[in-house]
């Protein structure tokens, strides 16, 4: 069977089924997704799995950095090219420009260990793997050589810079009087209070230094040029990595009242040097700052328009809910559950559609899961069984918070496949949502994406 007849039976609503087993050529690539599926007959549960798995990796592809940075430009320099790639798909956007770059160029690449493309070792480029979401001595050590680098630039040099998700925790470099140890210390409290990112950014950037645009001040009076990929809801650059060649906004008294409000001990050289003003970040009229740019290449909107694109292609109605969701992510499971219960009793045929970053307040740190596991099992408990209603939410980068997977699915069955309601709801409350969706089959499991635009959050009605 040639590739059109099967993909139209694809579109028509035939079942599909993942063949892991299968080879490459005896099978038909669905869309631009790279999802190999061939026709099988099976539950309409694992057919649905398949078809939201590929309607994933259909809305990541205009994220991943061979598409997004293709027909990307960045400043000539007369002088040398340093290049500084930081984040979950570090190694992936340097690749995906290696062939451009002048050949006195060299460089360094942090990335999460684990999260190194296959493959990519230049001669010219050290690659780090540092610790994430806490950060660890590795990327500190990483933050020196990337100062140092920027230290020894000159007027004619260009320092072009790489940021994707994860870059905040990567690349920690203490500001003056304060230690590493007291860095990690308030980055767990920041992540397990359930701030927002912008929030734990802004706490990030006045306590290091390198973030908040002190890596341009110093690579000054070498032009600076970011590029990044957007992990930020609102798609703020300032944010991104916290913004080590971006001229920040947001200041000391802003780092401590995020602390006052989520009730952060901050150690007394940390609050000292807030209140007294040293901690301050340079501003957008800092001479420093005059010649660093910055662009963003990729966005949590394109991966949520692929996916609107891919589902309306299978006769789903669209209803976008935003690329910039935050808040807390069991309130929002809830939100969704009732928004999808509404439709289906209207008889409509939709795909409810969502982006952005949740967050999940945590009361167990021995439990295990993600805000995307979080958010769903919420969902799950609310629509309890309802036919006819199936999801899928899921971190971009492929890992769901500290665990080994990117998300989970959602279809009618799944609680009596967890042990019953009962069950699940204790699992949710002990922070175990991922253990709820070990038991039931219902992880994701992708491995690093190579991109980091948020989460992606698919319910399909009808």
């Amino acid at each position: 069977m040639d590739g059109e007849p099967l993909q139209q039976m694809l579109d028509s609503g035939a079942i599909i089924h993942i063949w892991s087993v299968t080879p490459k050529s005896c099978l038909t690539p669905m869309g631009q997704s790279g999802l190999y599926c061939a026709v099988h007959k099976t539950a309409k549960t694992d057919s649905t799995k398949a078809f939201l798995k590929a309607l994933y990796e259909h809305a990541l592809a205009p994220a991943l950095p061979e598409n997004a940075m293709r027909n990307l430009q960045w400043p000539a320099a007369s002088g040398r090219t340093c290049l500084l790639s930081v984040g979950k798909a570090a190694t992936q956007m340097a690749s995906a420009i290696l062939d451009r770059l002048s050949a006195n160029a060299e460089g360094l690449v942090v990335t999460r260990r684990g999260y190194v493309q296959p493959g990519f070792a230049p001669d010219n480029m050290q690659i780090v793997e540092a610790s994430h979401p806490v950060p660890d001595f590795a990327g500190a050590q990483a933050a020196e050589s990337a100062l140092a680098m920027a230290d020894g630039l000159g007027e004619n040099d260009l320092l072009l810079v790489l940021m994707s998700g994860g870059a905040s925790a990567l690349l920690p470099a203490p500001a003056d009087g304060i230690t590493l140890i007291e860095k990690q210390a308030v980055t767990r409290a920041l992540l397990h209070s359930g701030a927002p990112i912008a929030e734990m950014n802004i706490v990030r950037k006045h306590l290091s230094a390198i973030k908040g645009g002190r890596l341009a001040a110093r690579a000054w009076p070498a032009a600076t040029h970011m590029i990044a990929i957007s992990d930020i809801p609102g798609d703020d650059i300032a944010m991104i990595g916290s913004g080590p060649s971006v001229a920040d906004s947001s200041t000391c008294a802003d780092t401590l009242a995020i602390a006052e409000k989520y009730a952060i001990a901050l150690p007394p050289a940390i609050r000292a040097g807030l209140q007294g003003g040293a901690l301050e970040t340079p501003k957008s009229d800092d001479p420093k700052m005059q010649r660093a740019t910055a662009e963003i290449c990729a966005r949590p909107g394109d991966m949520c328009a692929a996916a609107a694109d891919a589902a309306k292609a299978r006769g789903y109605d669209i209803i976008m809910l935003g690329d910039a969701l935050e808040g807390d992510a069991l309130e929002l499971g809830l939100d969704h559950a009732r928004q999808a219960l509404a439709l289906k009793a209207e008889g409509r045929k939709v795909a409810l559609i969502s982006g952005g970053e949740a967050t999940v307040m945590v009361h167990n740190r021995d439990g295990r899961g993600g805000r995307c596991t979080a958010y769903l099992l919420a969902c799950a408990l609310a629509l309890n069984g309802e036919p006819d209603i199936f999801g899928l939410a899921a971190d971009s980068d492929g890992i769901d918070g500290s665990e080994d997977n990117a998300g989970a699915f959602l279809w009618p069955g799944i609680l009596d496949a967890m042990g019953g309601p009962e069950n699940a709801r204790g699992l949710l409350d002990s922070d175990n949502s991922y253990l709820a969706f070990e038991k039931a089959d219902g992880l994701l499991m992708t491995g690093p994406s190579g991109t980091n635009v948020n989460d992606l959050r698919i319910l399909l009605i009808g």
